[in-house]
């Protein structure tokens, strides 16, 4: 219900314009009620050619920026073919994709009402049209066998007491050339579980990487990681025997089978240079590999210390194509560990000319995919993610749902190019003073564009996108369209390079990154650039780049005045509504 409280006048419009609906017509009767997560609804019994249709409207939190959505009381009903499912919401005249906030909920109301009574129509049923549409390289060239030693890894290791075995778990990667290993976890001496908290979290998922598991032990023992030779099965055993180990869980063989289960076993002394790893290959004969041990480099800490304040940002990027996937890897490797993804598409084979992700993901929806990406990038790292069309021909719990999502996030990112999906963003960034960024490349990649707004430090994200155009409107006309949609369904697709894409990707992650640490002052002194990657328009060579100065109006909504006798009417038109509700369930109950 913080819609109500943050627009009260609007409420009360609402409430006003419902009653004069149900007074001007004979097919509706309404009752308004809380539910139980606070959100406003109103009951409707719809009489439509005899029959009656008992739905409920609900009102989203993000209201006015999303419609209100009607869908059957009954979660078992299917009224039309204009439906999102059994019990789901009605595809009305007013969604997602042409939504204006001026709308109101009698306006759906009749829209819903039109749509049935067209279609259910006793004489003859009408049909209502469908809207929708890697020197240390040089000595490892010949290793195959290869053993990864992360920083939580080590930590781990020195912890653990001598003289004593660890159970290991380990998720190996089959390359081409060679065979990567890598400890996920390890078992305490309370037998608790210690998860190595800096490896990716898509390492140990076995999918897409085909990553398997195994099973072995660490031994910690200066005697048994004295560096002695071992070249054999036997030499390792002998030598975890005399140092006073038990051995005789590592030669386990397979049930049913003569063969050996194949173990991983690390020896390890004082020192980090006692390390060895080795496996016993599942074999019917005792085989022996040991891997070459790649350490963590000395100079691990290679970006700067402020990145430590992006694990805590949450950013939401809309458009996983070529730049929001870009964006989102690069965002990945600077530091933010935490994203909403947005994007109804999936990847195919056309677009990996421009795209961050590979053959490995076509056919996979993006968002589901630069996921999956991340958590190969970096460890700890949360994805949330929605395959959804914002401002698109969607059910309207789903975009509100999206949106609600979006306005969680600490920054907004929008990589589609669309201008209706833009203001959508715009509004939430707004109304939930969260500052937004975008970018776009213009039509044959000659150049491109990237903005960003700031609460209370630039114009709102329209004012700037007025100032934006306003500056276009000084300049020879531009050789490009722009662009309508963020796919190429309906489009031509942009011909461009990768690293034209990449470029002005780039610039867009390092406004986003400027933003979501709120440097003050920012590195950079305007809110929208124009960016050339070749002689033409306005742009005398590569790299030259235009600063747009943006004026405009701020953040507050200057022109609503919310008075002390609108909240209390809206707090009483609360209070009504709940008293209604209750009185609705005690009826029900008895």
């Amino acid at each position: 219900m913080n819609w109500v409280m943050n627009d009260p006048a609007r409420f009360l419009h609402e409430r006003a314009e419902l009653a004069q609906l149900e007074v001007e017509v004979d097919w509706l009767t309404s009752a308004w009620r809380l539910n139980a997560d606070g959100r406003i609804e109103v009951d409707l019994d719809f009489v439509v050619h005899g029959r009656t249709y008992a739905g409920r409207m609900t009102y989203p939190d993000v209201f006015p920026n999303s419609p209100p959505y009607i869908r059957p009381r009954n979660s078992s009903e299917r009224w039309t073919i204009h439906q999102y499912g059994e019990g789901g919401s009605l595809c009305l005249q007013w969604r997602a994709d042409n939504w204006q906030t001026h709308i109101t909920g009698a306006n759906i109301i009749q829209s819903a009402f039109e749509l049935l009574s067209t279609e259910q129509r006793p004489e003859q049923p009408g049909v209502v049209p469908s809207a929708h549409r890697t020197t240390e390289g040089q000595s490892m060239r010949s290793e195959v066998y290869r053993f990864v030693a992360t920083n939580g890894l080590l930590h781990a290791l020195f912890s653990l007491p001598q003289q004593s075995s660890s159970a290991l778990k380990t998720h190996t990667i089959l390359n081409e050339t060679a065979r990567v290993a890598f400890v996920s976890e390890i078992s305490t001496s309370d037998s608790s579980a210690q998860v190595i908290a800096d490896l990716p979290s898509g390492i140990s998922i076995y999918l897409p990487l085909f990553a398997w598991k195994g099973e072995g032990w660490i031994f910690k023992s200066d005697a048994a990681g004295n560096g002695a030779s071992i070249v054999s099965a036997d030499d390792l055993l002998h030598i975890l025997s005399e140092s006073g180990f038990y051995i005789d869980n590592i030669l386990v063989k397979e049930e049913g089978s003569s063969k050996h289960k194949e173990n991983t076993i690390i020896l390890m002394g004082s020192e980090l240079t006692s390390l060895r790893v080795f496996s016993i290959e599942a074999s019917e004969q005792l085989v022996l590999r040991e891997y070459s041990v790649i350490m963590p480099s000395s100079s691990d800490a290679r970006l700067p210390e402020e990145c430590e304040q992006l694990s805590k940002v949450r950013v939401g990027i809309v458009g996983m194509g070529s730049i929001g996937s870009k964006v989102a890897v690069s965002l990945a490797r600077s530091g933010i560990q935490r994203f909403l993804l947005v994007d109804d598409d999936y990847l195919v084979p056309g677009n990996l000319v421009r795209h961050e992700l590979s053959w490995a993901y076509v056919g996979v929806h993006k968002v589901n995919a630069v996921r999956d990406a991340l958590k190969l990038v970096t460890a700890g790292v949360g994805v949330d993610v929605k395959s959804h069309r914002i401002a698109g021909q969607e059910s309207a719990l789903n975009e509100a749902a999206a949106l609600k999502d979006l306005a969680n996030c600490d920054l907004l990112i929008d990589a589609t190019a669309n201008p209706e999906v833009f203001l959508r963003m715009a509004a939430i960034a707004k109304s939930n003073k969260k500052p937004l960024c975008w970018g776009e490349l213009f039509a044959s990649g000659y150049g491109g564009l990237i903005a960003r707004a700031r609460p209370d430090i630039d114009p709102n994200p329209l004012a700037v996108r007025s100032s934006i155009y306003a500056y276009f409107d000084t300049l020879p006309t531009a050789p490009f369209q722009q662009a309508g949609g963020y796919d190429v369904e309906h489009e031509q697709p942009l011909v461009a390079y990768d690293s034209d894409v990449g470029q002005i990707a780039a610039s867009l992650t390092r406004f986003a990154i400027d933003a979501a640490l709120q440097r003050n002052p920012s590195q950079f002194p305007y809110s929208a650039y124009l960016i050339g990657l070749r002689q033409e328009w306005i742009f005398g060579q590569p790299f030259d780049t235009q600063p747009i100065d943006v004026q405009g109006d701020n953040w507050d909504d200057a022109g609503t005045s919310i008075t002390d006798e609108d909240r209390l009417a809206a707090l009483k038109g609360l209070i009504e509504i709940y008293k209604e509700s209750q009185h609705a369930e005690s009826g029900s109950a008895t």
